[in-house]
């Protein structure tokens, strides 16, 4: 073999290395042995980088992968998703506590989450529950604004603001298992096992499961006027399992993922604290049965694209007390989804079309005599064109809505129709080897029918409410520099702004203390601006500092009514300022990581009464880590202490958040 050959050689694999997150810090000009003999050729080290997301996409991206996750402190799926700009997590209290997510002060209805490529639904609330999903079967997370990556996707995903989560690929060469275990405060343990077979050259099969437990009766302080005292939670216990299983074949120039998964949850619901009792006895049991498939295909100047699913889900919830008749509340809700996508693109020299359409049948029914079996069949539509020329790049698309519902007895909610248009267009300004700008603007329409809970639900619901017509406008660029100094290696800007104007905004108000309806309120405009950082250093061989930070501002006002008390006030549970700072040092020894997470103060009402003002916070953690090898076996450990300072905040009003808890977790690979 020639010297040229096992230089390309090494630097391939060295490039190998770097694909998978290894650190770029590890060996100096000089870490070659000096006693080989002369014909021998010595070790070499090639330093690269792969590009942010951002840096390829015409619209904002943000993404973390398992080795991201580590290195910002991540310790669960919620904490994942507050590391992103712009997102505002609704959470109420603890590991077993409902996570929903809404991005740019859009809600979290407008938020669509997909899974390996296929979007997840909940027809009955049109929210997803995130605290179902575990970060030990993920292998990456992130968020696209305004549209999805590829040109060729899904109806659902395009136009929306998309929560993106994929999970591991299965191994097509060989054989690999994984387990893990967390152990933390307040009760909490989880295993969770992973297996990944070849069943040929080109088809591998995965099966892994996770289960958690959890007591989260975490302590929390209770002022009453001068009075305070130290309580608990209670009520708080969560048990829950998840089993997954996917079938992955590599075809030539395509792929097709095929998935079937199992979810099952009992949680006991604390509620919102109340002076002077803790009683409480709501139970809560979920399961959800998930079977889908996605085929993508490309033959020549062709693309093809296919998927279908069928998911079932089951809410049980009951509450036991005497002011019910016969001494419990019961109220069980089943609800199915049949959905299907398909589409096709052609690409002829900088000219990309596209076509794919979204055809979905949801179906919700419950043991209520007051609620009805409803439906509802939705036909999506979308018609996608992408034009490169130089490093300009535009991107035009219409999509076409229409929704037809239907109730067994009873009204239905109203049918809807609407045509809705995206551009967007990005500059490459600047492409060299140390400096890369980009530059992006938008411009989109998004359109939203009322969930089944809104349209129909006891004492709360109308079938007389009009869809919500979202119009969003929005720019900002990338800047992405490496080798700046021998020890600043990289580092990664993005600065984005952007402007909704929502038109019949679907609220529920209150009538009476128990009674509320759902109605439109006109208009709320949102003005934010969205800032990331993250960049890298070497102070040292062997030695690497991974600064990570974002923050966001953001303006949601009600400008429905000048007459009302509301009008200009920001929205409920919205913060003006939001973000977080995250420092690794990674080292031959144990690796460290610092990070905060803030958010300005927020009203729990429209109205910003006085007595429901909820104050900012800082929540502030640490975390060690560390992945060797031992024979054949990849560990990895990590310990973390979180809200180190013991800082008592919510989210949520009456919902207060753990205080200071430690986290142990061990991952063996083979």
């Amino acid at each position: 073999m020639t010297r040229s050959v096992l230089t390309r050689t090494a630097a391939a694999l060295t490039m190998a290395a770097l694909s998978v997150g290894l650190p770029h810090c590890a060996l100096a000009d000089d870490a070659t042995p000096h006693d080989l003999p002369a014909d021998t050729l010595g070790e070499a080290t090639v330093v690269t980088y792969r590009l942010p997301a951002a840096m390829t996409s015409a619209l904002p991206v943000q993404r973390l992968d398992t080795l991201a996750l580590m290195r910002r402190g991540v310790t669960d799926i919620g904490d994942a998703l507050r590391r992103f700009a712009g997102v505002n997590l609704r959470d109420y209290g603890g590991a077993g506590g409902l996570k929903s997510v809404s991005v740019r002060g859009l809600g979290a209805a407008h938020t669509v989450v997909s899974y390996d490529g296929l979007p997840v639904s909940d027809a009955q609330s049109g929210q997803i529950d995130m605290s179902r999903y575990s970060t030990d079967r993920l292998a990456g997370i992130g968020l696209e604004v305004a549209d999805a990556a590829p040109i060729l996707s899904p109806v659902r995903l395009l136009s929306a603001a998309q929560v993106v989560m994929w999970s591991a690929q299965p191994d097509t060469a060989a054989t690999r298992v994984s387990a893990a275990l967390r152990h933390g405060s307040f009760g909490t343990v989880s295993p969770a096992f992973t297996l990944s077979t070849p069943l040929s050259r080109r088809t591998a099969l995965s099966v892994g499961g996770d289960f958690y437990y959890g007591r989260n009766d975490y302590p929390f302080t209770l002022e009453n006027g001068v009075a305070t005292s130290r309580e608990r939670r209670v009520n708080s216990r969560m048990q829950s399992w998840n089993g997954e299983a996917n079938l992955f074949t590599s075809l030539p120039g395509g792929t097709w993922l095929s998935k079937v998964s199992y979810y099952n949850n009992h949680r006991r619901l604390p509620g919102a604290v109340t002076y002077y009792t803790n009683a409480n006895n709501e139970r809560q049991q979920e399961q959800a049965a998930l079977a889908q498939t996605l085929w993508r295909q490309a033959f020549g100047h062709w693309g093809f694209m296919a998927g279908a699913k069928f998911n079932f889900q089951e809410n049980r919830y009951t509450n036991i007390s005497g002011e019910y008749p016969g001494g419990r509340l019961e109220q069980f809700y089943w609800q199915r989804e049949w959905y299907a996508t398909a589409g096709a693109s052609y690409r002829v020299g900088n000219l990309n079309l596209s076509y794919a359409v979204d055809a979905a049948h949801q179906a919700l029914n419950s043991n209520l005599a007051t609620d009805t079996d409803v439906a509802r069949l939705s036909l999506l539509q979308a018609l996608s064109v992408r034009y490169a020329i130089g490093a300009v790049t535009a991107t035009a698309r219409l999509a076409a809505h229409v929704y037809d519902n239907h109730s067994d007895d009873g009204e239905s909610a109203q049918d809807a129709k609407r045509l809705t248009p995206m551009f967007s267009l990005a500059w490459a300004a600047v492409r060299s080897h140390r400096l890369q700008l980009n530059a992006r603007a938008f411009y989109q329409e998004l359109f939203r029918v009322p969930t089944f809970t809104e349209s129909y639900y006891y004492h709360l619901g109308s079938q007389d409410l009009k869809p919500e017509l979202t119009r969003q406008v929005g720019a900002g660029v990338t800047l992405f520099f490496t080798d700046a100094t021998a020890w600043w290696r990289s580092t990664s800007l993005t600065v984005d702004g952007y402007f909704n104007r929502v038109s019949d905004r679907i609220m529920s108000i209150p009538y009476t203390l128990y009674v509320w309806r759902t109605t439109n309120l006109g208009k709320v405009e949102t003005a934010g601006l969205d800032v990331t950082l993250e960049s890298h250093f070497c102070p040292a061989e062997g030695h690497e500092l991974i600064l990570s930070a974002n923050h966001s501002i953001q303006s949601a006002t009600d400008k429905s009514n000048p007459a009302v008390s509301t009008y200009g006030q920001q929205l409920a549970y919205t913060p003006l300022h939001s973000g977080t700072v995250s420092l690794a040092w990674e080292n031959p020894w144990v690796n460290f990581v610092a990070h905060t997470t803030y958010a300005s103060s927020r009203w729990s009402n429209n109205e910003h009464l006085a007595t429901t003002g909820l104050p900012g916070y800082g929540e502030t953690g640490f975390g060690l880590y560390r992945a060797f090898g031992l024979r054949h076996v990849r560990i990895e450990a990590r310990a973390d202490l979180l809200n180190a300072f013991d800082k008592q905040y919510a989210i949520i009003r009456r919902y207060p958040m753990p205080g200071r808890a430690y986290r142990l977790s061990l991952k063996l690979t083979w």
